[in-house]
């Protein structure tokens, strides 16, 4: 068992914190102490980051200097050990208070080289996908994303076997149209869940 001892400065104390990186409970607990908090307000930043203001993907910062880890490279889960990927997304306020998402929330990018080799079970997507820790922030134009408070509590998607088989169906539907040399001509309207989609 793999522990990350974790060091985090807060506005008016120092916490120490510890978790381990192939236990989704231990994950999903130490992503909780950022609720209400902003990822600033829980760690201490280098000056260059905090000087780049809005730029800088907030995912890749928490990954960084919160869980102070490293995702692989090879298009696997963000924390394989736990096969749990960590997925960061902004909500907004609507007039009578409650939070609905600001976009969609993009999964992965399509490799057309890579799905034309794949089958379902075997997918990169299926693998970095089936269990995600989603976090929400409150997103604001103007505020840095390092400023941007966590305003729910995180939450565990785990892929149940009603989602899998929609999920199955949109993924191989987009496999079609690669096969097909299609691609160009992908829509979100072809699937039901899954959006084949520009991102930004």
């Amino acid at each position: 068992m793999r522990r990350e001892s974790h060091l985090a400065f807060s506005r008016d104390e120092i916490l120490v914190g510890e978790y381990d990186k192939s236990s989704v409970q231990s994950i999903f607990e130490f992503a909780s102490k950022l609720t209400g908090k902003s990822l600033a307000d829980i760690v201490h930043l280098p000056e260059g980051i905090a000087n780049k203001r809005n730029r800088g993907d907030l995912g890749t910062l928490l990954e960084k200097y919160y869980f102070e880890h490293q995702p692989p490279t090879n298009h696997g889960p963000d924390f394989p050990d736990a096969g749990l990927e960590l997925k960061t997304t902004g909500v907004i306020r609507d007039k009578d208070g409650r939070y609905r998402a600001k976009e969609r929330l993009v999964l992965t990018m399509i490799n057309y080289e890579v799905i034309s080799r794949e089958q379902w079970d075997t997918s990169y997507f299926l693998g970095k996908c089936r269990m995600m820790l989603i976090l929400f922030y409150l997103f604001a134009k103007d505020v840095p994303v390092f400023d941007r408070r966590f305003v729910l509590a995180p939450l565990i998607y785990k892929m149940s076997v009603e989602d899998q088989e929609v999920i199955k169906r949109d993924w191989n539907t987009i496999r079609q149209k690669v096969l097909e040399g299609k691609a160009h001509e992908l829509s979100e309207g072809d699937t039901f869940y899954l959006g084949a989609c520009r991102k930004g």
